[in-house]
């Protein structure tokens, strides 16, 4: 089915609300595994950012403040994508354990191929008149998934994720604004809403990741694209 996937995706279709409702429910029990990976995330990004604030000091140059941002990505970079996994893992009904958002770094070299070609296309894409970008922000969500679950190279990955986007990247769009404005309201009461807001987006695209390039269940797969996730 992988090989399958790289040629040719079948039609499909999801409806946005009950998806959320589906990946909500799916919170129950796994909230604090994301939260402290989120934790993990934001103490590896403070110590590599303090670090590399020696090295590049941003008093010196504006230009070292960019060199700094750049060069956190290898350490933030890899636990971000471990932190989808855990989206995808609990999407398939595995267990979940919190560090293991730190297994992906021996995947650094494809996870910066994939971060540097992307950043390419995005900003000629965005140089396009802003659109093209756009375009191929959302279309790109599953690349790095991709890349260290399914070990596609990074265009195949790139590729195959556009182009299952594009089917319905409408809804793919609308699916970003509204995680987007739920992160924005969980956020204003000190930020308690995000213990659930945040598991709940993470396995919302583990979901769709699951059921679009995963091969087992098929049954459910079809279910699951017509919309009935009730």
């Amino acid at each position: 089915m992988q090989e399958e996937n790289t040629n040719e995706i079948d039609s499909y279709d999801f409806e946005i609300i009950p998806l959320l409702r589906e990946a909500f429910s799916r919170t129950y029990g796994v909230k604090w595994n994301f939260m402290g990976a989120i934790i993990i995330y934001v103490i590896i990004a403070l110590i590599a950012g303090a670090i590399l604030e020696v090295i590049f000091p941003a008093d010196i140059a504006e230009y070292n403040k960019q060199i700094s941002s750049f060069l956190t990505v290898p350490f933030t970079l890899p636990i971000m994508i471990g932190i989808t996994m855990l989206g995808i893992k609990q999407a398939r009904g595995n267990s979940l354990d919190i560090p293991s958002v730190l297994n992906y770094f021996p995947y650094l070299l494809p996870i910066l191929l994939s971060y540097i070609a992307m950043t390419i296309m995005l900003f000629i894409g965005f140089m396009l008149l802003i659109l093209p970008g756009i375009y191929l922000a959302v279309s790109y969500s599953f690349t790095y998934a991709l890349v260290v679950d399914k070990g596609l190279g990074v265009w195949e990955a790139m590729e195959l994720s556009r182009k299952t986007v594009t089917q319905q990247w409408l809804k793919f769009f609308g699916l970003a604004l509204l995680c987007g404005l739920i992160i924005m309201i969980s956020v204003i009461p000190f930020g308690i809403g995000l213990i659930w807001s945040i598991p709940t987006l993470y396995i919302s695209y583990g979901l769709l990741y699951h059921h679009l390039f995963d091969d087992e269940n098929e049954e459910e797969e079809r279910e699951f694209i017509e919309g009935d996730l009730e």
